[in-house]
């Protein structure tokens, strides 16, 4: 449940939840299979440590989101880190990849410390989802040029 002091609140998009649940599916079926067919147990014991540490990797990024409060701050929680923003710490919001072309995009943050930070739960495959980083991005940005707190 939001908070009615969250005024900007970016997820992973839908069809990246859905993957989510499906891989968690097959996951389980496979280690099912792995641990009641007979093999190496060094093969099955490396298996399913694969498997949970692939899906452990999965729910950080399905659980990952950036909150913009009134208060002018934004939380952003990454897959390994939770960080919490002051709108004045935000020089600039890009549009960026991950790897080269056909890759994941994502928005990311130029801070005023001359740090990229990437916003995990933007990021989405090029072809379906720039339009979706695109608006998430304009979102991002009307809320950082929003109303500011007054200085003391």
């Amino acid at each position: 449940m939001t908070s009615p002091d969250v005024v900007l609140d970016l997820r992973p998009p839908r069809f990246s939840t859905a993957l989510y649940g499906a891989s968690v599916v097959v996951a389980v079926v496979l280690v099912v299979f792995v641990l009641t067919t007979p093999g190496p147990p060094l093969f099955t014991a490396a298996f399913a440590a694969f498997a949970v540490g692939i899906t452990g990797y999965n729910t950080a990024t399905v659980l990952s989101r950036v909150r913009g409060h009134a208060d002018g701050s934004l939380e952003v929680r990454n897959r390994l880190q939770t960080r919490r923003l002051q709108r004045p710490d935000i020089d600039r919001v890009m549009v960026g990849r991950q790897g080269g072309a056909g890759s994941v995009r994502r928005v990311e943050l130029l801070l005023t410390d001359g740090t990229v930070l990437h916003l995990v739960a933007t990021e989405t495959l090029p072809f379906p989802g720039q339009r979706q980083v695109d608006e998430q991005a304009a979102e991002l940005r009307r809320w950082i040029e929003g109303p500011r707190p007054p200085s003391p």
